[in-house]
């Protein structure tokens, strides 16, 4: 385990302090109405000085030099130079990193791929939501950039950030000095509950790899939930009753398998007897098996026999597991005098949710 302290936050007082002037003007810019604009919709007006930002981070295209320069102070240029947000060649200036606009926050991330190293996606604004207002002291795990920590930071006395990819920090850090926010969060390096033995929160939340990946299938560090998809968010109920304080919660994205009928609960059920907790489960869409969500999830695979193999071996996975569907879900989870779960999902895409208690 190592802590990521003062030493390897990486960035100067000098750097923080350019990075907030770099915030407020993406925040002058109008930025944030292209980031956050639905696609297909017509794109919102900018200044003309600012065009340019528009088109290096809006649309993820490189620039003249010049042109980011008339817009960019020199030492603002210099310092996100130096700190890897851009990548200067020549006469042209291109995005490292994808910036996002994440429920008033400005993020750089990593865009989504099959080499990418941490994450960030519509499950993070998903889970965001569910954290706003979070108070006391908040554990985030599998912080990746901090999208969640940092939601959390604006309200919370405390927020203990966890990440297992040594190549977040840097990133996690930016962001979180980015929006004035370094001194409200600290950073471990570390697998889950490992680096947090022996504490305990009011708010914990965990944005897991959750993707149900076949045995032998090499997949994104990311994405590679097991198996069942579930393989991090049981380890999590496992440990959830020593690092919850009594009172406290527990919010989680995921994705469970299952039918037609409705996602298969049994794990849950097992989780929440062998941990005394309440689970509450609230499928948010679904999605078949088959099709374009079926080539999205073998196109991530990190597998030489190209995209056919991998269709093959999902498809023969879910078929051994009975699995024709999948149930994204927000969890809600805390400590319990007697073991519960609840779930809300549809039984089938596109139609109304149920209720389901299991006692």
């Amino acid at each position: 385990m190592t802590t990521i302290g003062a030493e390897l936050k990486m960035l100067t007082m000098e750097q923080e302090r350019v990075l907030v002037q770099w915030k407020d003007l993406l925040a002058e810019s109008g930025l944030d109405r292209i980031l956050i604009r639905d696609p297909g919709s017509e794109a919102p007006q900018i200044a003309d000085r600012f065009q340019v930002l528009a088109r290096l981070f809006g649309e993820g295209k490189d620039v003249e030099r010049r042109d980011f320069e008339a817009c960019v102070p020199d030492e603002m240029f210099s310092t996100i130079e130096v700190l890897g947000l851009v990548n200067r060649t020549g006469d042209r200036v291109a995005p490292t990193y994808r910036l996002v606009f994440h429920r008033g926050l400005w993020l750089f991330c990593e865009t989504v791929s099959p080499w990418a190293k941490f994450y960030y996606g519509n499950d993070s604004r998903e889970l965001s939501r569910m954290l706003g207002g979070a108070t006391g002291t908040v554990l985030d795990l599998c912080s990746g950039v901090g999208a969640q920590a940092l939601i959390c930071a604006q309200t919370a006395e405390r927020v203990t950030a966890v990440e297992i990819e040594p190549l977040a920090a840097k990133l996690f850090w930016v962001n979180a000095a980015m929006n004035g926010l370094s001194d409200k969060v600290e950073l471990i390096i570390g697998d889950l509950l490992e680096p947090v033995a022996g504490r305990s929160f009011d708010v914990i939340s965990c944005n897991p790899p959750f993707m149900p990946v076949p045995p032998g299938v090499r997949y994104p560090r990311f994405a590679d939930g097991g198996g069942d998809g579930l393989g991090i968010v049981r380890r999590l109920m496992a440990g959830l009753p020593e690092v919850l304080v009594p009172g406290g919660r527990c919010e989680v994205v995921g994705a469970v398998l299952g039918n037609r009928e409705g996602p298969d609960l049994a794990e849950f059920k097992k989780m929440a007897e062998d941990s005394s907790l309440a689970i509450i489960i609230d499928c948010r869409t679904c999605e078949e098996l088959e099709g374009k969500p079926l080539k999205q999830l073998a196109g991530m695979a990190l597998e030489g026999g190209g995209q056919e193999d991998a269709e093959r071996a999902f498809r023969s996975h879910f078929k051994s597991l009975n699995a024709t569907h999948i149930y994204y879900f927000l969890l809600h989870a805390f400590r319990a005098p007697s073991p519960m779960v609840c779930a809300s999902y549809c039984d089938g895409p596109n139609t109304a949710f149920w209720m389901v208690p299991f006692h």
